[in-house]
Formats: C-alpha cells, structure tokens, sequence
C-alpha cells in the first residue's frame, strides 16, 4: 500500500527537564515515529517556531518553558480498519468501534463504520445505525439488521431503557460522585456548551473509578444522548477529558516521570444494556478497553473489578 505524506502540527511545552537540552534532539524525543532527518527539514523549512520565533538552528539549547510549533513531515500509510464484531445474530450487530474511524459517511469523511458493516454483511443488507459516537470515541456502536428490530431498540433508546457505560480519563481530581443536569446547544466551532435558555436537556451521571497524578479515570452514565454530552459535561465540572482540545482538555500528561502525549480524547463507549429486540432478553454488550486506556496504570484492573452488572450501570433513582 502506497504511502502518503502530509503535515502534522505539534504543539508543546518545553519541560523544566529539558534545560540545555538540544532543539532537534527534544523534538526527535517527543514526537514518536519522526526522525530526525525529518525534524532537520522542518527547520531548514521554516516550519519550527520557539516563542513565537521561527527558529532554523538545530543545535539551539532549550532553557526550559518555551512553547514550541513545530509542522513535521510524516509518512503515513491509509487506515485499514477492520470490524471486531461484539455481538451478530440476524437481527442486530454491536461492533467495537476503534478510535479515528467516523460512523458514517460525508465530505471528507473516508472510511466509516456503517459502510464497512454493509460491506460485511452483503449487497442486499441494510443496517440501520441506531446511535452515533463521535469519530475518536472508541467502542460499542450498535445497528440494527432489520425494521422490526430498528423500531424496538429505536423504542427502548426514546424510553431511556438503554443503559449506557461509558470509561473517560479526565484531568484534575474530580469528585468521588457527581451529577451534571442542565442544556445544552451546540454552538460555533464545533463545540456544545450549557446554555440559560434554549437547548436541550441534558444529564450524566459520573462516578470516579481511580485516580492518578493529576488524572483520574471516571465512569459516565448519560441519561440523555445529546451532542458531545459528556464531554462538554466534563469540561464544564473542570474535569476535561485527556486529549479533548476543543474542549480545553490537555495533549500531554506526566506519567511515570515521562511526559505522554494523548493523541485523541480518551472516552470510550464501554457498556451498552438493552432488551433483544426478538427475544426481549437482556443483553449486555461490552467493548474491550483499548490500548491507549491501558498505558494508564491500573486502569484496566479497576474496569475489570466491576463486573456486569455494576451497581453504576443501573438506571439512577
């Protein structure tokens, strides 16, 4: 496969650690996957700036707190995404949506979830998507397989009889519990925000499973389904979510006296319970927790000390 080249803007800070440390050296360390001839061109190229200061000598010494925009040339080779299916049966299918890959189609928008599900199931299907998340999210995405089906589940989700899970790892120390219930609206620049008046109810439930140095991992309960609900909820309580930039959520955390750089907004669509829309049975649908949860120590042995059904999991008195 044929690979691509394009660029990609970073953005950091200079750690304390780093003093007297070489420029293209820190940025070779910091930026994985980019080598240093890389790094050299991008300087030669004007493409690398301290403090506002457009900066070509790869040796320059680094003191310590500058803010580095540095656009690295990388090559990259076009996603394949391939389904790892939850659950099948003729008529639903719960799919573990990866991170990056959007749930359906538009301009611009490449690969996506319901074209892949088509391909999988045939020409003459017609999966139906029965709720969305957004394109970095990761997890449980469900569709269902036939008009019956899609009008039951279509029923249970309008009830609220859908019991959704999801995991979320946010900056500072948020409470052991807490509640967010207000509206919401999206607004300019992609972002949802809590408004007086207008928009649309909106309430999540969330419990703080652990926490870190300046992190903690947190389980969100959504009442509602609105446009970016947890995530603008979090932000909102001064708990943005790892990697959510638009949300003013942070790209770079410490961990182990290294510094990480998150590279999505880390929530993932963990539990989904409902009712087979055939048998009436109850159903829960868990999607594994992904690679970039499990860099965070403990985290996935706090998930996995939570067996189904957790007490969270129960729709909230």
């Amino acid at each position: 496969m044929q690979q691509s080249r394009r660029l990609v803007t970073h953005r950091i800070g200079v750690e304390a650690q780093a003093r007297g440390e070489r420029l293209d050296l820190f940025l070779a360390r910091r930026i994985a996957g980019v080598s240093r001839k890389k790094i050299k061109r991008a300087l030669d190229d004007n493409r690398v700036s301290v403090d506002g200061r457009v900066v070509r000598r790869a040796g320059q010494v680094l003191v310590g707190g500058e803010q580095i925009v540095a656009e690295v040339e990388v090559d990259e080779a076009p996603p394949r995404h391939t389904l790892e299916i939850i659950f099948q049966d003729q008529t639903l299918l719960a799919l573990n949506k990866p991170a990056g890959l959007a749930v359906h189609g538009g301009p611009g928008a490449g690969a996506n979830a319901l074209d892949l599900v088509r391909e999988r199931l045939g020409a003459n299907a017609a999966p139906i998507l029965l709720h969305r998340l957004d394109q970095d999210t990761s997890g449980v995405l469900l569709f269902a397989l036939d008009a019956a089906a899609n009008r039951e589940l279509a029923r249970q989700f309008s009830a609220r009889e859908v019991q959704k899970t999801y995991l979320a790892l946010v900056s500072g120390d948020p409470p052991d519990s807490f509640v967010v219930d207000n509206h919401l609206q999206p607004k300019k620049r992609g972002r949802t925000l809590a408004v007086r008046s207008g928009g649309l109810a909106a309430q999540t439930f969330f419990t703080t499973l652990m926490r870190g140095e300046g992190f903690a991992l947190v389980e969100a309960r959504p009442r509602t389904g609105r446009t970016h609900q947890i995530r603008a909820h979090l932000a909102g309580e001064g708990f943005a979510l790892l990697g959510d930039s638009l949300y003013g959520g942070p790209e770079f955390v410490a961990l182990n006296g290294q510094t990480l750089a998150v590279a999505r907004h880390l929530l993932h669509a963990w539990r989904l319970h409902i009712h087979h829309p055939l048998s009436g049975a109850a159903l829960s649908l868990e999607a594994p927790i992904p690679q970039d949860f499990k860099v965070f120590p403990e985290v996935e042995s706090v998930c996995r000390s939570l067996p189904p059904p957790h007490r969270a999991c129960a729709p909230p008195e």
